[in-house]
């Protein structure tokens, strides 16, 4: 037993959550350098053990102690990482504050807005673009221009820093020369915001009521928001350039005259936008072409624009007489009639060119290469709508028109081709 306890002394036993004097009788014993006791005698082991048993108290105490450390060191890990992020977040937030002040391009944003200020900006270097930006908006805002719009976008791919200025149908890039030059950002942007509209009078020059008056920026209040306080107006956007305006010309001619004659209480009018701007209180639309409805000097775009969803909305508005209506219908059919012969006129022209160029090459030789039978055509094509757009004619008229253009076309083109196959036969000749 002397032995077994000093093992257990040795081993250094612990004894948990036992506070029961630990005593044996009845035999003798030595423990460490402790005298030989008798076998009756009380043996008090308490004080031998006491110094190697571990009460459980402490070491859940001195558990509880590393864990509270850990958990401490751990929250001060995590706050400082949160600290950290937003310090940084608030740092870009500062740099980025400067994009809240401006509206982010879309195709809906631009559709309907004008006189705009696009700054195209490096969305990485923002600390940089940013010191740009405010530098151009406090020079431009110390011209006073009214009703500007700033809006911005970022480069798809890294590019340098740009400005574009947009007013109407026109555009101008802020060169990096002019970008650092105040004096010139003054002269570009006072120069470029003066609107632009043509001379009424001149354009509406011998009209006498025959086809829908053609309305400038300078005459819009007057032939639009103050003459739809007394009749309901339905403006129709254009552009030289559009070819579906192209189309719809006469007809839209034709259209005024039967409205007129028919006591139909709607004005057509015409507004280029390709040679005006856009006036204040005028509805922006970039599309072409495009139909404005005015009434009471308030106006709605029309989401139609093919002629005959375009009937059946004014057919909704203003109530059209079956007849006319039926009349109005069967004048669209004529608008692809108009498009077959124009396309016909076209081709005989091409054809006609080609074969003169062929024969012109025959008798000179150091003529340079013509172009190709395609940049022909889209030579012929452009001449032609040029030459067809001075013209002020109804949808019969035009059709007459062209009709007489294609036979002249094809006289034209058999008289060339006439010509080539008798150089071909005189070439023959002389060969045998």
């Amino acid at each position: 037993m002397n032995n077994i306890l000093l093992r257990i002394n040795s081993r250094k036993a612990i004894l948990p959550c036992n506070k029961r004097m630990f005593v044996h009788f009845n035999y003798p014993c030595r423990v460490g350098n402790c005298a030989n006791k008798s076998i009756n005698a009380k043996v008090n082991f308490k004080n031998i053990i006491q110094r190697n048993i571990t009460n459980a108290a402490n070491v859940d105490n001195k558990i509880s102690s590393n864990r509270k450390k850990r958990i401490y060191m751990l929250s001060i890990l995590i706050s400082s990482i949160l600290g950290y992020g937003a310090f940084k977040w608030d740092e870009k937030k500062k740099i980025s504050n400067f994009l809240n002040e401006m509206t982010e391009i879309s195709d809906e944003v631009f559709d309907r807005i004008d006189n705009i200020v696009l700054f195209v900006i490096d969305k990485n270097k923002l600390s940089d673009e940013k010191k740009k930006v405010q530098f151009l908006k406090h020079e431009i805002e110390k011209l006073n221009i009214k009703n500007l719009n700033y809006l911005y976008t970022f480069h798809e791919e890294s590019r340098d820093f740009a400005c574009y200025i947009y007013k109407g149908r026109r555009r101008r890039n802020i060169t990096k020369e002019e970008l650092v030059d105040t004096s010139s950002i003054k002269e570009i942007f006072e120069q470029f915001f003066v609107p632009i509209s043509e001379d009424s009078e001149k354009l509406n020059k011998g009209n006498n009521g025959t086809f829908p008056t053609y309305v400038t920026h300078d005459t819009f209040e007057k032939e639009v928001i103050e003459d739809s306080k007394k009749n309901d107006i339905l403006l129709v956007l254009f552009e030289n350039t559009c070819f579906l305006c192209f189309l719809y010309k006469p007809f839209i001619n034709s259209l005024y005259k039967l409205f007129k004659e028919n006591n139909i209480e709607l004005k057509l009018k015409k507004y280029n936008i390709e040679k005006n701007d856009y006036a204040p209180n005028m509805i922006v639309s970039r599309g072409t072409p495009t139909f404005l409805f005015y009434t009471k000097g308030k106006g709605t775009k029309l989401d139609e624009y093919k002629p005959n969803e375009i009937i059946e909305k004014i057919d909704k508005m203003v109530k059209l007489p079956s007849d006319l209506k039926e009349e109005i219908i069967d004048k669209v059919e004529s608008i692809h009639a108009r498009m077959h012969q124009f396309g016909l006129l076209t081709m005989w022209t091409t054809e006609s060119k080609v074969i003169e160029n062929t024969l012109i090459k025959r008798h000179i030789k150091d003529i340079p290469n013509s172009t190709d039978d395609e940049s022909i055509y889209n030579e012929v094509l452009t001449a032609l709508i040029e030459e067809d757009s001075q013209r002020n004619d109804l949808i019969e008229d035009s059709l007459n028109f062209i009709n007489e253009k294609i036979k002249e076309a094809e006289k034209g083109c058999y008289v060339a081709a006439l010509m080539m196959a008798n150089e071909l036969i005189d070439e023959e000749k002389k060969i045998i």
